[in-house]
């Protein structure tokens, strides 16, 4: 994966490392695969995490929905 990919990943969150005595099970992981075949884990904690929730959005679909019938 290039560099430019990576730094992607740390734009929403992600980081190479995790800080000293931070809890592992707060933080997600991914394992990504290298140009040189190594494998590089990512970690981005849970609380920073957006959930999409599209319950919200319910009622302005639900009038599209009824405004196309």
């Amino acid at each position: 994966m290039s560099e430019k990919k990576i730094r992607a990943f740390e734009e929403i969150g992600y980081v190479k490392t995790l800080l000293k005595g931070s809890d592992i099970n707060d933080y997600e992981s991914i394992k990504i695969k290298i140009k040189n075949g190594g494998k590089l884990t990512l970690y981005r904690n849970l609380s920073e995490k957006k959930e999409i929730d599209d319950t919200s959005n319910f009622g302005s679909s639900w009038d599209v929905f009824n405004s196309l019938l």
